[in-house]
């Protein structure tokens, strides 16, 4: 394999400012969501879930998320964990064992986003009391998924037969040795 580029987005963009661009991105999810719901949605009047509701649902964000990364990687037969790590940014992770398609890669990327904003979206047309909750539990997962955005934007530059190889401050984009030599007798 020959590592075409190796991406670290801490190093790229800042952890400072990622933080800046996810509570931004939190922010204006919030604003949309909840405008486009009270406007256009049901007019059913607010119920309040309880602040230990809330706190739960937005503790339970995180390994759902990191679960719903890995999902994709199980279901094509790889061997992949996800955890915590206090040591290094981006906090969460998950890590696959193995260099996996760029297709495969960029589906485990960006699967959490379209499940959990999907399933908000379908939560708050049929709860419409608790729209305010179910948007900032939403929000705060799109947030998260800021990283997860600049990320996929990486792996959608790169070649669609090249290989994603998860490192501990990023990931490598790879090329099989057999497609170099290919290209360079022609």
């Amino acid at each position: 394999m020959n590592c075409i580029k190796t991406v670290s987005l801490a190093k790229e963009i800042g952890q400072a400012r990622m933080w800046v661009l996810s509570v931004l991105v939190m922010l204006l999810y919030f604003l949309v969501f909840y405008t486009m719901f009270q406007t256009f949605g049901s007019q059913a009047a607010l119920q309040e879930a309880g602040f230990f509701y809330t706190i739960l649902l937005l503790m339970l964000i995180l390994p759902l998320h990191l679960v719903l990364h890995c999902l994709p990687v199980w279901a094509a037969g790889k061997k992949a964990k996800f955890g915590f790590r206090r040591s290094q940014w981006p906090f969460l992770f998950y890590s696959v064992k193995e260099p996996v398609p760029r297709t495969l890669s960029l589906v485990s990327t960006l699967f959490p986003a379209a499940v959990l904003t999907l399933t908000a979206f379908a939560a708050a047309a049929l709860l419409p009391a608790y729209t305010h909750v179910i948007g900032i539990v939403s929000a705060f997962h799109f947030g998260l998924c800021t990283y997860d955005f600049f990320t996929a934007r990486q792996m959608f530059a790169a070649p669609k037969e090249c290989l994603i190889e998860d490192n501990r401050s990023g990931f490598h984009i790879v090329q099989p040795i057999r497609e170099i030599e290919s290209t360079g007798t022609e």
